[in-house]
């Protein structure tokens, strides 16, 4: 996907008014400033260190980071989850992110998730349902409705935070060559394992040898899986 100019002018932008506007979220990395310095105004963070998130669910090459226990990866979807709806609810108008993943969360010390980029985010008009933009965004996460038709509403949020949510569950699972061979289509593949009552299979099983209830790990499947109904309409609010 090609990018011009303007697009990253308008991505810096948004980065920077929408940090200052959710700096009093915790789940979002606090903006100190900007630089005007260099050729592009450039986001000023506090440093919480620079783990990010997608290497803890799906680690790259050989590198081995820390397991992220059961309780850790509950805590860090409920975070998301509050950065979600703060979106959605805390402006006079919904503000939908439309490309919440794992790769744009950094973990701090304590493995609190920090959102640090909303280059894409977009409010819906006043008296509208939806607004319609431009695909932007992974596309192999993105959901169906707003992929075919560009249409944006809440939903299209609840889609990759249902994909995250999976994430979280599955972990290294999502490297096994059935994974790969369904196109990387992570809905797919989870939903014939549920089609077969065998979800318990697809979850990370470094989160198995922690010897919690089984049942917990369904109910949160259950729940990722109600975040990505193909229809918008189904999905979970």
């Amino acid at each position: 996907m090609i990018f011009c100019l303007e697009d990253v002018m308008l991505g810096i932008i948004k980065d920077i008014v929408m940090g200052s506007q959710m700096s009093v979220c915790q789940n979002v990395l606090k903006l100190l400033g900007c630089c005007l310095e260099t050729k592009y105004p450039t986001p000023v963070y506090e440093f919480v260190g620079n783990k990010v998130l997608s290497n803890f669910i799906i680690p790259i090459g050989t590198i081995h980071f820390e397991h992220l226990t059961w309780k850790c990866r509950f805590r860090i979807a409920m975070g998301i989850a509050n950065v979600v709806a703060y979106l959605h609810t805390a402006f006079s108008r919904p503000v939908i992110h439309r490309d919440v993943r794992s790769a744009i969360f950094i973990l701090d010390e304590n493995n609190v998730a920090k959102l640090v980029d909303f280059s894409l985010s977009i409010s819906i008009p006043k008296g509208e349902q939806y607004v319609e933009d431009a695909v932007r965004g992974r596309m192999g996460i993105g959901a169906p409705e707003y992929i075919t038709t560009g249409f944006i509403t809440e939903k299209v949020d609840m889609y990759t935070y249902g994909m995250l949510l999976l994430g979280l569950l599955a972990g290294w699972m999502l490297k096994t060559p059935e994974c790969i061979r369904t196109e990387s289509s992570l809905p797919m593949f989870v939903k014939s394992y549920h089609d077969q009552n065998r979800l318990i299979e697809i979850v990370d099983p470094m989160l198995l040898k922690e010897g919690i209830n089984q049942e917990r790990f369904l109910a949160f499947a259950q729940i990722a899986l109600s975040c990505i109904f193909d229809t918008a309409e189904d999905r979970q609010q």
